[in-house]
């Protein structure tokens, strides 16, 4: 049963399907916008995520949901639905940029509770391996994204990649510097935390 806390949603989750919502509500009555695939896919990923944070026996703080629903409203709102893709040249390089740093976060609560699963004392670990576990479960949250887009280029005949090597390298590689700036700035912020 799920605790009254973890039902509750926050302000990024709402915002995002407010937002979806009304964007299918004027695709509907404004067809000629042509905004349905953006607003579906809003709403869509706004519930996947709304729905495995809440079933998913791993805890969440609000901070890191919001990160991830920001992140959901800047690649699907932002890009989709307003076309930043196209207005802004390197919108997804940047994007991939900022996923690996909001992987990074997403991690916090996979390593606390398999820290806490083994009985193990988070302060007797060491920095070097935590940010190790951090670095490669955004690596791993960055392939799995583009074998994602590969798949759905293949089975539906899309064009995420724009049928490009040069798109996938890019964004592995904006993954990655995503994921090193956290883990180059995540110790000095534990050490202000200490001071």
């Amino acid at each position: 049963m799920l605790s009254k806390q973890k039902l509750k949603l926050t302000s990024f989750e709402i915002i995002n399907l407010v937002l979806s919502l009304c964007t299918i509500i004027l695709s509907l009555m404004f067809p000629k916008l042509n905004k349905m695939y953006g607003g579906g896919s809003l709403l869509l990923a706004s519930i996947v995520s709304i729905t495995f944070i809440r079933l998913i026996r791993i805890e969440f703080r609000n901070l890191e949901i919001n990160v991830l629903q920001a992140h959901i409203f800047i690649s699907i709102f932002l890009g989709t639905t307003l076309n930043f893709y196209a207005i802004l040249p390197d919108f997804d390089f940047y994007l991939h940029l900022i996923f690996g740093f909001v992987c990074c976060i997403l991690s916090m609560p996979f390593i606390r509770y398999f820290i806490q699963k083994s009985n193990l004392e988070i302060n007797n670990l060491k920095i070097s391996f935590i940010l190790f576990m951090i670095f490669c479960f955004s690596m791993t949250c960055g392939a799995l994204w583009e074998i994602y887009e590969f798949s759905v280029d293949t089975l539906f005949n899309l064009n995420t990649q724009n049928n490009s090597l040069l798109d996938t390298m890019s964004d592995i590689i904006a993954n990655t510097l995503g994921a090193i700036i956290f883990i180059v700035f995540y110790p000095l912020k534990e050490k202000k935390q200490d001071k």
